[in-house]
């Protein structure tokens, strides 16, 4: 089971918290940098949109644009107008406090927010049973997203692939002397890169958030390490309302920068006892004052225009009557390489659902790409957009390059029977729910009904396989494809010689397809997956299991550091010659289940190799020799802590363990390792848990974790946690358009009978 470790607790904020006095005592706090959307009409639309490339997507830190609200059309963009168009549409708002669903009309939210945010004072806002009504992720509605859209700079709006006539900052604006001018390149640099998927592909983004004093959105990263764009549109000033006064709205943000995501990470779980991916987490103030990391913070106001950098973590509380803003991420060819190498993986460990597709952005990017430079001569390509589009290009066609090797099969395990299914994007995993671009393993035995007509198939995908997620069957899955082999391989060579084209000096980097597969040192994940649907069993689900006896019950992650007991006389049988025993736990595994050493032939199972070592089963498996920490010297098992000439292995960050049966695919199993396992033990044995870099030793880093604890007040959850509603605020009336038939309506408990 996944680790049950002392966890921060939800703590509010308060109503008459002081920003500014908060930032300026806290050293490793510091306000967002700002800008004034007048600035891009005074230094021209291509600096700040350099100036947006250098700082926040390749400089990984938060920027605010200020200034939006003297642009904005109040006509619209107000509560009024919301009620008078969208009073009677119905949306899924969220109940922060007991974490489900509530289906409201917007007109009657909005004519409660007054009752919803005036229940929080300085003396109750830590009262756990009040509520918190959240409208988030609804429709934009399309005026605003016309308005919005000939306000704000094309190249960082939602889908923009094409040059967008605007009427915002920048729009008017004159080169400077030497400078050149973008209406003079006969293309235009995509800035989000979702459009160039067809329509019926992309992932719809673009949403509006509605809530009050004491609603929230918990730590997190954007999805797939998008560029997060976020504007508050509008919000209440303080006036009176249909004869009820306000309170003025806005919506504070905790910040970080996205180089110091891996020790937010691990701050996260070693201090806080949360995953960040899980995203889950409201941290208290104290817990970002005791971090180890600089934190940026801001107070977003009506027209602040908030950019925020891949991967870097943050979350945002609202305050006063109202806010109201609109949102929306952006895919970059920076962001896809970031996606794939480093979210991707993350979201896989815990089953997140791929929304964006990357794989196909790539694809499709490609194309989108290639056509512009199909317009392009040798008299307009020094231009500094056609520079910047080349270096995109050659990005885009690097990760194509990678996706496409994963995918090569063995030449010497050839795959005759290969089904052939029309790409449409809609193929996920069934395990993690990836969104899967091209090759997947299928099993015919486990097919069922579904809802649909379509038959309810199992699917998995190259990564999760290798990891030793399947079906129960395990094996004699069958291969997949969504595109013919010679189809990709077309496409590869043609886009190869385009960029050469334009790039000669890097014709020694990008070879044809073959020539790069026979200069890999390592198996694809597509020989890995061949290999290992030849080494591991085929189970017959239709047969009941037969419990078989153990040779020796297993210790998981342990260490037999007491003298070995023992041991039973067992007669050697063809079984257990197929067995081997794991260096670490001792334990006698199929020998499917082990990874062997090429030089010394020691067994490793692949859960110790993971949580001892942080090595995933798939990194044993596509190398060709593959050397144990043995050999290389850095095994921390109790034998070999013994030898002087050992460098024990600290494990680099702490798992506290997933457990993913909820969320995965019922017929799911993980028969390589149990994920849901954590490597605390293992943290304990190396003495290595610190909440940075990893570098203290572990009982070091518990006593500076219960010290900080003491000194920043940070409370921990109490167990069960507290429910219910607050019987003040019970009498919030009920939506008309939500009543039965009868008049009957949703009830609020009465918390007496609680």
């Amino acid at each position: 089971m996944p680790a049950q470790r002392p966890r921060a607790a939800f703590e509010p904020l308060s109503p008459d918290l002081d920003i500014a006095s908060l930032v300026g005592s806290t050293p490793n706090f510091e306000f967002v940098a700002r800008i004034h959307c007048d600035s891009i009409d005074e230094n021209g639309l291509d600096i700040f949109e350099k100036l947006v490339l250098l700082h926040v997507v390749r400089g990984g830190k938060p920027l605010v644009v200020e200034g939006f609200n003297h642009r904005l059309d109040k006509s619209i963009f107000s509560e009024k107008w919301l009620k008078n168009h969208y009073s009677t549409k119905t949306e899924i708002a969220r109940n922060l406090t007991t974490k489900t669903d509530l289906p409201l009309t917007i007109g009657h939210y909005l004519k409660n927010m007054p009752l919803l945010a005036n229940q929080w004072n300085e003396y109750n806002y830590k009262d756990t049973g009040r509520q918190r009504i959240y409208l988030k992720d609804i429709d934009c509605p399309p005026k605003w997203y016309d308005h919005l859209k000939r306000i704000i700079p094309p190249g960082l709006f939602y889908l923009n692939i094409s040059a967008q006539a605007f009427e915002g900052p920048g729009s008017n604006t004159t080169p400077a002397p030497g400078r050149q001018n973008d209406s003079s390149c006969p293309v235009v640099r995509p800035g989000d890169l979702m459009g160039c998927l067809p329509a019926d592909m992309r992932a719809e983004n673009l949403m509006c958030y509605i809530g009050h004093e004491g609603t929230y959105t918990p730590a997190h990263q954007e999805m797939c390490a998008s560029l997060g764009q976020n504007m508050m549109v509008e919000a209440s000033d303080g006036s009176i309302e249909y004869g009820k006064e306000t309170k003025p709205g806005s919506s504070i943000w905790f910040m970080t920068e996205s180089k110091d995501r891996r020790v937010v990470s691990e701050y996260w779980i070693s201090m806080l006892g949360h995953d960040i991916d899980i995203e889950d987490h409201f941290a208290q103030v104290n817990a970002w004052k005791a971090a180890p990391f600089k934190t940026y913070v801001v107070e977003q106001k009506p027209g602040d225009f908030i950019l925020v950098p891949p991967l870097a973590a943050h979350q945002v509380w609202n305050r006063g009557t109202r806010t109201v803003k609109v949102a929306w991420n952006r895919t970059t060819p920076e962001t896809l390489e970031k996606a794939l190498g480093e979210a991707l993986p993350h979201a896989r460990m815990v089953c997140r659902d791929e929304q964006y597709k990357n794989k196909a952005i790539v694809f499709y990017s490609l194309g989108h790409y290639s056509a512009l430079l199909g317009k392009l001569d040798a008299t307009n390509v020094d231009h500094m957009t056609i520079q910047q589009i080349l270096k995109d290009f050659e990005q885009l066609f690097g990760l194509f390059t990678d996706i496409l090797l994963t995918e090569c099969l063995s030449n010497e395990l050839r795959e005759e029977d290969v089904e052939h299914v029309p790409f449409d994007s809609n193929i996920t995993c069934s395990y993690c729910r990836g969104n899967i671009f091209n090759r997947f393993l299928t099993c015919p035995s486990c097919v069922g009904p579904s809802i649909s007509d379509e038959e309810d198939t199992y699917d998995i995908c190259m990564e999760c396989y290798a990891m030793g997620r399947s079906c129960a069957c395990i094996s004699k899955l069958k291969w997949v494809e969504q595109f013919h082999w010679c189809e990709l391989q077309q496409k590869y060579e043609t886009w190869r010689q385009q960029l050469l084209e334009f790039r000669p000096h890097v014709k020694d980097t990008y070879l044809d397809l073959q020539t790069q597969k026979s200069r890999m040192v390592k198996r694809t994940l597509a020989e890995i997956c061949q290999s290992e649907l030849l080494r591991r069993p085929w189970v017959d689900i239709s047969k009941p299991i037969v419990q078989t006896e153990r040779f020796e019950e297993k210790e998981s992650d342990s260490e037999r550091i007491s003298p070995a007991r023992k041991r039973k006389k067992i007669r050697r049988s063809d079984t257990f010659d197929q067995t081997g025993r794991c260096h670490i736990c001792r334990y006698l595994e199929p020998k499917w289940k082990l990874a062997s050493c090429f030089c010394c032939k020691s067994n490793y199972c692949y859960g110790s190799l993971f949580r001892a070592f942080n090595i995933m089963p798939q990194d044993t498996m596509e190398m060709r020799e593959w050397q144990c920490p043995k050999c290389q010297k850095i095994c921390s098992c109790a034998a070999c802590r013994r030898d002087p000439k050992m460098n024990p292995f600290e494990p680099t960050c702490t798992l506290l363990g997933h457990d993913t049966r909820k969320i995965a695919d019922p017929r799911s199993v993980e028969s390589l390792v149990d994920f849901r396992q954590s490597n605390l033990r293992w943290l304990k044995k190396a003495g290595d848990d610190e909440i940075g870099r990893l570098k203290k030793h572990q009982r070091e880093a518990d006593e500076k974790r219960h010290q900080s604890l003491i000194e920043h007040s940070i409370r921990l959850e109490h167990v069960p946690p507290a429910t219910g509603y607050s019987a003040e605020y019970g009498d919030i009336p009920v939506d008309p358009a939500l009543e039965g038939p009868d008049g009957s309506s949703f009830t609020f408990p009465d918390p007496a009978g609680q």
